[in-house]
């Protein structure tokens, strides 16, 4: 990420001080590896700030698997840094997906998967849970970072869905204004070959227990030339509000019919804790209409949740003043 827009987010984005490998496993089916920064003091009696991150959920190899769960440790360090240092959840909501787009690891940006035509189209949103604004971007061709196109759209357009012909106007009118600067111009990379994940995203709460969520995605296996899924659906693929957010990966065409993260973010409103309203989103998912997927969950006392009915998705947390660091996967992965 050299020479781009987030130098100064991520200048120490491997202050990761200790690491526990002893593995336990939990009441949630995940194994949980801890680890954490040095203590953060000063933030308040809400276990705040936090991130949680995932890299996809899907039939995850092995191999890849454990490729992937680096990169999404290191999108969780970066976000965690800009709000430990204050920073707004926003600016961690995209910091942290721009690092997942940018790896090459996981189906989003650079590494993104291709369509039928093999062409790489993207989808990316970004929602403020502060005002329910969100931008999205949806099959776009020729962008290296589409969620900083998606805050963009937010931020400083009157609309908050662009596609066609107008997201190329769109990004040409983000780099003539110098709102973000790309390292170098469109998608040029590895492509992400069938190793199992699916959209990446994460919801990150700031230090004033405001939340944003962020989904980024190159798609479905084989997908035809123009597919749009959840990835860019306000309530589908991301949703927050001022209480709670969420963001999903899975099969789109069925997670916009239960408008899973508006969902799983009701059940949080209506009193469930956020475990229990992300495991009844995605059994919801599952009865409606047979599908799987997984969905990650936080509120703004920093509890959080994720759920999934796949084999894997690689998951990370980091929450609180001693910024306590716990790393997620499906136990039949790590026992594999």
């Amino acid at each position: 990420m050299s020479g781009s827009h987030l130098d100064g987010f991520c200048q120490n984005r491997n202050r990761v001080t200790s690491l526990d490998l002893g593995e336990r496993e939990t009441d949630s089916n995940v194994f949980v590896v801890g680890c954490c920064f040095e203590p953060l003091e000063g933030l308040g009696e809400l276990d705040l700030p936090m991130i949680i991150v995932h890299g996809g959920a899907g039939d995850w190899k092995q191999d890849k698997l454990a490729a992937a769960l680096p990169e999404v440790e290191k999108a969780a360090t970066i976000g965690f840094q800009i709000l430990r240092n204050g920073g707004s959840c926003l600016d961690a909501a995209e910091a942290c997906t721009l690092h997942m787009e940018e790896c090459g690891k996981l189906n989003a940006g650079v590494g993104a998967r291709s369509n039928l035509d093999g062409v790489q189209e993207l989808d990316a949103m970004i929602v403020d849970g502060v005002n329910l604004k969100s931008g999205s971007v949806m099959a776009v061709t020729g962008v290296r970072h589409p969620i900083s196109l998606a805050r963009f759209a937010m931020e400083k357009t009157p609309h908050s869905q662009f596609a066609g012909e107008g997201v190329k106007k769109l990004y040409e009118r983000m780099l003539a204004e110098g709102y973000r600067k790309e390292t170098s111009p469109g998608v040029t990379s590895s492509p992400f070959h069938s190793q199992g994940g699916d959209t990446v995203g994460c919801v990150a709460v700031d230090v004033h227990a405001h939340i944003a969520a962020t989904s980024s995605t190159g798609g479905i296996p084989d997908k035809m030339a123009g597919r749009v899924g959840d990835s860019p659906i306000f309530g589908a693929g991301a949703y927050a509000d001022d209480t709670c957010g969420a963001t999903a990966t899975g099969w789109g065409e069925h997670i916009i019919r239960v408008l899973l993260c508006k969902t799983v973010v009701s059940y949080v409103d209506d009193g469930l804790d956020p475990q229990a309203a992300a495991s009844r989103g995605i059994d919801l998912l599952k009865s409606k209409t047979g599908s799987q997927a997984g969905v990650v969950v936080a509120d703004s006392a920093g509890r959080y949740g994720l759920a999934m009915n796949t084999k894997a998705m690689p998951t990370v947390v980091i929450c609180g003043k001693s910024a306590s660091f716990r790393r997620f996967t499906s136990t039949a992965d790590l026992q594999a």
